[in-house]
């Protein structure tokens, strides 16, 4: 299904200190890809564990009620643990065939299927990785559910619309080749997914093992629309409307990406950060299409000169995402926090904006719950110039 180019440099977020990362023995990149990518994968294995943790806290918290509190409650606390703990048990089984050693561009050894799916004894998840665990699955709702199609609705479908119009594909049986679209930071693959279904040539391109490991189970692996059933909120407690509503099942994937494209569509993925993966793709690409990607970056500059270098002339530059900042809260790292006035300049530099506006949109919200965060994103089309890319930036991703 999806072609997976595989130049994983450098690893995600790896600066994040936390005392459950274990330090590899041997040193140099392969080792530490290697053992980056194990810890991804122990993640996905080690989440039964970490969510019974967290349900034992809560057993705990309820055993501090007294008897009248208890009944005004109205619910069995045995049963109330024991639905949570079954829907832990489904999303572990679902969770546990994510560790495939050919997303690794290290070398695992022979026996690398058994490595990525058992845990060493005496090892300890990264708290950083548990967490990113759980919001993959409601990444899960967001790109491949049809409780997730209002989200895609708000912030994928402008996107597509503005490439139709823009830089539209060859008509169906055309010999023409089609446009290609390149989707950074695509997470779990459906922008490009999509991309390809309308006409596109597309190519994901992903940081995140968590993310890779997902987006290759979910199109590689999914035999039918709904094969898979996942609990994504179970243990998200606060802002319920109904008393079950953290248990209710979340079906994926609303379309199987097997039988939705036609024979000779061009998908592919490719893993790595974003400038090295593309640094030197010079006009390479006739479009590029980014969904909350742009304030990923430490050094906006850096993504927009690369976009700009990757892009030919006359080709389009389609976004949508707020101004977030990924590593403004992170001690270790640098960040370049720019404002839309401030960017617009250097996008500028190398583009015509021919449309701009605010849009709102959601990430990753629980359809059903009380309380979500809406973004107020700024949208642009723009069509890339003539001008040549100048100017350098320092090595800070």
């Amino acid at each position: 299904m999806a072609a997976c180019e595989q130049d994983h440099s450098c690893d995600e977020d790896d600066s994040d200190s936390d005392d459950g990362c274990n330090q590899p023995l041997a040193t140099g990149p392969e080792a530490e890809e290697k053992s980056h990518f194990l810890e991804v994968c122990y993640s996905f294995v080690w989440y039964a564990n970490d969510c019974m943790y967290d349900l034992g806290k809560l057993q705990e918290s309820i055993q501090e009620l007294d008897p009248v509190e208890k009944e005004m409650w109205k619910v069995d606390p045995m049963q109330w643990y024991n639905e949570i703990k079954q829907r832990i048990a489904v999303n572990s089984h679902f969770l546990n065939m994510f560790p495939c050693a050919d997303i690794c561009s290290a070398d695992l050894g022979p026996h690398a299927d058994q490595v990525v799916c058992r845990i060493p004894s005496g090892h300890r998840v990264a708290s950083r990785n548990s967490s990113k665990v759980r919001s993959t699955l409601r990444q899960f709702v967001r790109d491949w559910a049809k409780e997730g199609q209002a989200e895609r609705q708000a912030s994928y479908s402008p996107l597509i619309t503005a490439l139709l119009q823009h830089l539209p594909p060859p008509q169906q049986g055309s010999q023409q080749r089609p446009p290609a679209v390149l989707c950074p930071g695509c997470g779990l693959a459906r922008l490009p997914f999509d991309l390809v279904r309308v006409g596109y040539a597309a190519q994901g391109n992903e940081f995140s093992y968590h993310m890779l490991l997902g987006s290759n189970l979910i199109l590689n692996r999914s035999e039918r629309p709904e094969c898979f059933s996942i609990f994504p909120f179970a243990l998200s407690l606060p802002n319920r409307k109904g008393r079950w509503d953290h248990l209710r099942a979340v079906k994926i994937p609303d379309i199987c990406p097997m039988d939705a494209l036609r024979q000779g569509a061009q998908f592919s993925m490719a893993a790595g950060e974003f400038v090295e993966v593309y640094k030197n793709q010079t006009n390479a690409w006739d479009a590029v299409a980014s969904c909350f990607f742009l304030d990923t970056a430490k050094n906006i500059f850096l993504y927009i000169r690369i976009i700009a270098n990757i892009i030919r002339p006359g080709g389009i530059f389609v976004n949508i995402g707020p101004l977030l900042f990924h590593y403004a809260d992170s001690p270790n790292d640098i960040s370049i926090e720019l404002s839309w006035e401030e960017v617009k300049p250097a996008l500028l530099e190398y583009f015509d904006i021919v449309e701009e506006s605010q849009k709102i949109a959601l990430y990753t919200a629980n359809p059903e719950g009380l309380s979500c965060t809406r973004y107020r994103c700024i949208f642009f089309v723009a069509r890339r110039n003539n001008v040549a890319v100048h100017g350098r930036s320092n090595p800070v991703y």
